[in-house]
């Protein structure tokens, strides 16, 4: 079977790119069979981290048929009209959308689809995808891309910190400081994320900023600015200083209809885009 790379596979690693046409093999196996030469660029041998380049021809000499395309999601008029009313930007590259809370990024255990696969079905573009990502009972907004070069240009901005996001976050019990920074270590351990003090056993170290909004009875309104951008980042430092998120069931104990933790503004200069929402209004109930 032969390849031939077009601008959306440009500079796409090569174990990568076999990996994405050969789903049902594993890396392992991706691996082997470039080390023997069964995959190559050219006519020519190559490493994994190859990266291609258009017009490059990838010849895959194995009797295993690259994985057919993923059916996309039959969508209802009630889902038509639900993923229409969440774009709340849309352009040529990039669309940005309002999550609501209780919907998945991706499909997975529990759930056959999640917004991914909606916007998919919607554009009629499987290529569609989301460049970042934010829990399901977190809401607002995330991050689409339209085509592979794009979801590239997005991605390697974020890991340079060239994109700005900021949150309305309801925690429990009255932030004393107007304005406090956290710095600390987060791990994935099980279902849960650990903090630690520093970057022992494979910790990655994790930055936020805070700011108060509004203080209530027993409640306290939040803007926070991710500098990193780790699982569970917010909802793990601010637990851990006694402000869990309102809602939060697994970080903390006060019960609400949503997790009050809102994705309210998007900056990404590089594509002169400035989005911000207002705060849901069942933040106030």
């Amino acid at each position: 079977m032969e390849f031939i790379i077009t601008r959306d596979f440009h500079d796409v690693r090569l174990d990568r790119f076999v990996r994405q046409k050969y789903r049902e093999i594993p890396l392992t196996g991706i691996f082997r069979l470039i080390r023997k030469g069964r995959i190559r660029i050219n006519g020519k041998k190559k490493k994994p981290d190859y990266r291609l380049q258009e017009n490059d021809v990838v010849r895959v000499n194995i009797s295993t048929s690259p994985s057919a395309a993923k059916a996309l999601v039959l969508l209802s008029s009630d889902q038509e009209k639900q993923v229409a009313k969440s774009i709340v930007h849309e352009d040529n590259n990039i669309v940005l959308c309002n999550k609501p809370p209780g919907l998945a990024m991706h499909r997975g255990s529990g759930h056959e689809f999640g917004l991914v696969e909606l916007l998919q079905s919607y554009s009629k573009n499987p290529k569609f995808t989301f460049v970042n990502r934010i829990d399901k009972a977190t809401s607002g907004l995330v991050i689409g891309a339209k085509n592979l070069v794009t979801s590239r240009k997005l991605s390697e901005l974020f890991r340079q910190q060239a994109i700005e996001k900021q949150y309305a976050i309801m925690v429990d019990g009255l932030v004393a400081q107007d304005r406090f920074t956290i710095t600390s270590f987060l791990k994935k351990e099980d279902d849960r994320v650990e903090e630690y003090t520093n970057d022992n056993d494979g910790a990655k170290k994790a930055i936020s900023s805070f700011s108060v909004v509004r203080r209530y009875k027993n409640t306290t309104l939040l803007e926070a600015r991710l500098l990193t951008g780790r699982t569970h980042q917010l909802r793990v430092q601010l637990a851990k200083r006694n402000h869990p998120i309102v809602g939060d069931m697994k970080y903390g104990n006060r019960r609400a209809q949503n997790m009050l933790l809102f994705s309210q503004r998007v900056v990404i200069l590089a594509f002169n885009l400035d989005v911000s929402l207002p705060v849901p209004e069942y933040f106030h109930r």
